[in-house]
């Protein structure tokens, strides 16, 4: 013991300052943590508990958008925060600049508000939340709850253009497979189709109705050929028969539209004679049994059924003709819902390849009258030239069948040319994750599917925005590279 004390009192110096080194380099990495770790995670979590809880579909979940909001509204009540509803659905939280950094450039947060797609998208929502209830010391900070009810933009439309100014940055939130930050994608056309109709009197002894409920909707997007398609059903029922020169007559359909999102469901009725319905009923049995295995799993309230009508007394009356029949066979079989890829004698943008999307087409709803059939569709692309490589295709098989197609409106893709936010946030996110990930790169690309980015820049065509995209286990961590964005403002030797 003598002789420990003895080297102690002999390298007391040294020792002294090499434990002051130690404190010191403890102390900056305690303050590093904490100056970095802004996002109020017990928050984060009550949010997205609140609406996983009463958006779950097995216990009744949200039934229309406003039981959405007022979960919010609530939420926003019980911590006293302020926030105004405009009259086109949108909840905005908007907090004036601290007084010191009154000439920072504000900030957006973007998120969309659909009931409908809540419960999966419940992080970013709980996201933009915990943006929404952060004091950090920043300049004005703006989060808003667009509302954006069966994907139609209804807020993002009538947003008031007053609350983004040339220098406003705004950042759009949403899930994805993937983390990204995207600044461009695509265009998107919206287009009618008019099949001419006729109807006469039926010349069939038997019919069968066929019934598909249960599809959990979306938005388009690159893994459309993954979503349970009631068009691609109907087409495949009826080039069947058409195949097998079987007289049968289309005699009603209902496509369970969903605005802007895929369809829902579907109801229709063929009719057929008796001694054609055993080989068509073996057929449907098989066409089921292989939408249970693509979908069964992923879609657990999924039902596809059919029931047979061979009462003469609940027969259809009337029918539509064997020409309005063929047309519409004809024609869904040449257009129908899917993406398009990249070949290799294409013209690619940079950064693109072989096998990527350019291009989505996607049927969105019918409308069967007497003497027309309408089909609605919905056309994205990375520019105009791909999205009318798609519509021409639409065009040729409707002059094929001697059909109408119109464009009815357009959207331009988003594009930004500005590099200060996308810099600005890269080098924040690098620097606040490098240390918990060990490798803090976000990848910059392009979107491929259309955002509402483009509604938000037409605001201001000033604005700088990029869109953030990021799974659900790293969106936590995204909010926080949000919040230290706000704080820093590009000056991230504050987390050094």
């Amino acid at each position: 013991m003598k002789k420990i004390l003895k080297i102690l009192r002999k390298y007391r110096r040294p020792l002294l300052i090499v434990a002051l080194i130690v404190l010191t380099v403890a102390g900056i990495s305690f303050y590093k943590s904490r100056s970095t770790k802004l996002l109020d995670k017990a928050a984060y979590n009550e949010f997205k508990t609140a609406v996983e809880t009463a958006g779950d579909t097995e216990t009744g979940g949200f039934t229309d958008q406003q039981e959405l909001v007022t979960l919010i509204e609530q939420w926003a009540d019980d911590h006293s925060l302020e926030y105004t509803e405009d009259k086109h659905g949108n909840i905005i939280f908007d907090k004036p600049a601290a007084g010191r950094k009154a000439n920072v450039s504000p900030t957006l947060i973007a998120v969309s508000l659909n009931y409908e797609t809540a419960y999966d998208n419940a992080q970013v929502l709980a996201a933009a939340a915990s943006i929404a209830l952060s004091d950090v010391e920043s300049g004005r900070v703006t989060v808003v709850f667009f509302n954006d009810e069966q994907g139609l933009a209804k807020g993002y439309k009538g947003f008031n253009k007053k609350m983004i100014s040339s220098k406003t940055k705004i950042i759009y939130l949403d899930r994805g497979s993937s983390n990204y930050i995207s600044i461009g994608s695509f265009q998107e056309r919206f287009s009618e189709i008019r099949i001419p109709a006729e109807r006469e009197d039926n010349p069939c002894d038997t019919a069968i109705r066929i019934r598909i409920t249960g599809i959990t909707s979306g938005m388009p997007g690159p893994g459309i050929n993954k979503q349970p398609d009631p068009f691609s059903a109907l087409s495949s029922l009826l080039t069947r028969l058409k195949s097998k020169s079987v007289e049968c007559r289309l005699a009603d359909v209902t496509i369970g539209s969903n605005g802007n999102m895929y369809p829902v469901s579907l109801e229709a009725t063929i009719t057929l004679n008796s001694y054609n319905l055993s080989s068509f009923t073996s057929y449907i049995d098989k066409r089921i049994k292989a939408w249970d295995k693509s979908y069964g799993d992923e879609y657990e309230e999924l039902v596809y059924e059919y029931e047979i009508i061979d009462d003469p007394e609940l027969l259809p009356e009337t029918v539509y003709t064997a020409e309005t029949t063929d047309r519409i066979t004809g024609l869904l079989y040449m257009v129908n819902s899917g993406s398009y890829k990249y070949a290799e004698s294409d013209a690619m943008p940079e950064g693109k390849e072989v096998g990527d999307v350019y291009g989505i087409n996607c049927l969105t709803g019918i409308d069967a009258g007497d003497d027309e059939i309408r089909i609605s569709i919905i056309t994205q692309g990375v520019d105009d030239s791909f999205t009318d490589r798609i519509i021409n295709d639409n065009k040729a098989a409707c002059e094929l069948y001697g059909c109408e197609y119109e464009e009815t409106s357009r959207v331009e893709g988003f594009s930004n040319g500005k590099d200060s936010l996308l810099r600005t946030f890269t080098k924040t996110y690098e620097k606040v994750n490098k240390d918990v990930t060990g490798s803090a790169e976000l990848e910059v690309q392009t979107d491929n599917f259309f955002t509402p980015c483009s509604y938000l820049a037409k605001k201001n065509g000033k604005a700088d925005i990029i869109h953030i995209r990021a799974k659900n286990s790293n969106m936590a961590g995204m909010a926080n590279s949000i919040l230290c964005y706000i704080k820093a403002k590009g000056n991230t030797s504050i987390f050094k």
